[in-house]
């Protein structure tokens, strides 16, 4: 799939607008374009939450390089760890879909690599998260 032309890796052109890729079925343009007409679609139900989970996928540089809302209902197996972070209880559990893997540039859908083992994070009075909760998710 990737060439090297000179030290530049390629990633061929986009089926829809072919322009180059920047990554691995991943078009700086239209991809993102694709998650901002998602932005309607999802809410955590906090806006500084949201406003970070926008900002990753606007600048994103592949499809693994942002954040993406996941309802409670799409994981199983959930067990508390009996760990607490700064601002959180701390779970394990199964994410039955599994992040975005491959996109089916045909079907124009992107495939999920399937269950995988994640950790939740139980935010304590997310209704009322600081600036600094923020701050501290972005390093």
């Amino acid at each position: 799939m990737s060439q090297h032309s000179g030290s530049r890796k390629t990633y061929g052109e986009c089926s829809d607008c072919k322009r180059q890729r920047i990554a691995v079925a991943w078009c700086k343009n239209c991809d993102v374009i694709n998650l901002k007409e998602n932005f309607h679609n999802w809410t955590s139900e906090n806006t500084k939450i949201d406003e970070f989970i926008k900002y990753t996928q606007l600048n994103a540089k592949s499809c693994m390089d942002c954040l993406e809302w996941i309802e409670f209902d799409h994981f199983d197996l959930i067990e508390n760890i009996n760990k607490r972070g700064a601002f959180s209880s701390i779970y394990s559990a199964v994410w039955m879909e599994g992040p975005r893997w491959n996109l089916d540039e045909e079907a124009e859908i992107w495939t999920r690599s399937g269950p995988i083992k994640v950790i939740l994070k139980r935010l304590n009075n997310s209704q009322n998260m600081s600036q600094e909760f923020v701050n501290q998710a972005s390093i």
